[in-house]
């Protein structure tokens, strides 16, 4: 099981995306994330956080 937590998911999105995106979807992020889980990941893609967008952001530091 791929388990995140809403602080190291939030790091990562900080450092992709900025603050300000951090800021905004913290509040939508659940304490764990289970990356396994398809309501997690679905809730991850609304929020336009897919793994290949997030490696792309980050340029392929994921």
């Amino acid at each position: 099981m791929a388990v995140i937590t809403k602080t190291h998911a939030l790091r990562v999105i900080r450092r992709a995306y900025g603050p300000e995106h951090a800021d905004a979807v913290a509040g939508q992020l659940p304490e764990r994330i289970d990356m396994t889980n398809p309501a997690d990941t679905a809730l991850l893609y609304r929020l336009g956080l897919t793994p290949d967008r997030l490696a792309s952001a980050l340029g392929g530091e994921l």
